[in-house]
Formats: C-alpha cells, structure tokens, sequence
C-alpha cells in the first residue's frame, strides 16, 4: 500500500513531457502483460530504456506490473514517442509512454522504484532521465528497492544468474 500511495504521490509532481506530444501515436491499453511490456491495440510495446522484474520473479513481478497499471490501467489512452530502432527482434514495437496527462510513464516508473536502466543502443534519447530517476529511486528506496527487490537484476534472473 505504502509503494502505491508513493506512485500516486509521484504522478502528481512527475508529469514534465520528455518530449512535444503533439502528433504522437496514441493506442489504447488493453493488456499489462509485465512491469515493462503491455498490449496498446494490436501492438505489443516494450517500454524503452527499463526492464522490470518478471512475472516468474514472485513477488517482484507481479508488483512491478502492478505500478504499471496503475500508472497505465487498461482502457487508459497512452501516447507513443519513439527513438531510433523501433522494433526489436521479437516484433514489439519499442517506445517511450506519456499519458494523456503528459506523465512519462517509462520514467515514473522507475523513480517509483519498480524498474532499472536497461540500455540497448541507438535507442538512447532518454537515458540520462532513466538513470537519475533510478538512482533517485535506489538512494530513497523507492519501491522494489525497500525490500532488496533488486538483489537480483531482471537481466540476471533472464539468463539464470541469480
């Protein structure tokens, strides 16, 4: 309760645009798949630049998809912005998520606490944002980082690491 209160709390003073959103896509939420990946229309869309724990990381994933759909709950209209690859090699689309609101949700996100810097160059627009909203979120120990949610990378527990 207390991470969600924070969430809410950081919606109200996050919502600077990364960029114009003038003449952005815009879809709609129909499916949280993960706490970085969701289903807007008929696209899968991996938000860029974060990875997130995932759902076969108990309690962790399921909590990082949580704070995502409430920062994006479906049926909510979400703004696209992207950078320079626009697919990956699993055929989602990749993006930046604004609300209508003008919230950049890949950066509320992690500032809540609920995802790390996940880098993969050219897609690179924004990294500076994502990287000070996660040490900001580490240092106040902000969502998964008040329980050692991060004890074991995304990337780590993906490849069997941890």
């Amino acid at each position: 309760m207390r991470a969600l209160l924070g969430l809410l709390v950081l919606l109200a003073v996050c919502g600077e645009p990364a960029a114009p959103l003038g003449g952005l896509q815009s879809c709609r939420i129909t499916r949280i798949v993960d706490g970085d990946t969701v289903d807007c229309d008929e696209q899968r869309i991996r938000l860029l630049l974060i990875d997130t724990p995932e759902r076969n990381q108990p309690p962790f994933g399921a909590q990082a998809a949580a704070a995502l759909a409430q920062l994006i709950p479906v049926g909510s209209v979400v703004r696209l912005e992207f950078d320079v690859r626009r697919t990956d090699r699993y055929g989602r689309t990749l993006a930046y998520l604004h609300t209508e609101r003008g919230v950049f949700v890949n950066e509320a996100l992690t500032r809540a606490g609920y995802a790390v810097p996940l880098v993969y160059p050219p897609n690179v627009r924004h990294v500076e944002r994502i990287r000070a909203a996660a040490e900001q979120a580490r240092a106040a120990r902000a969502g998964l980082w008040s329980v050692d949610g991060f004890a074991c990378l995304p990337a780590d527990a993906r490849a069997g690491r941890c």
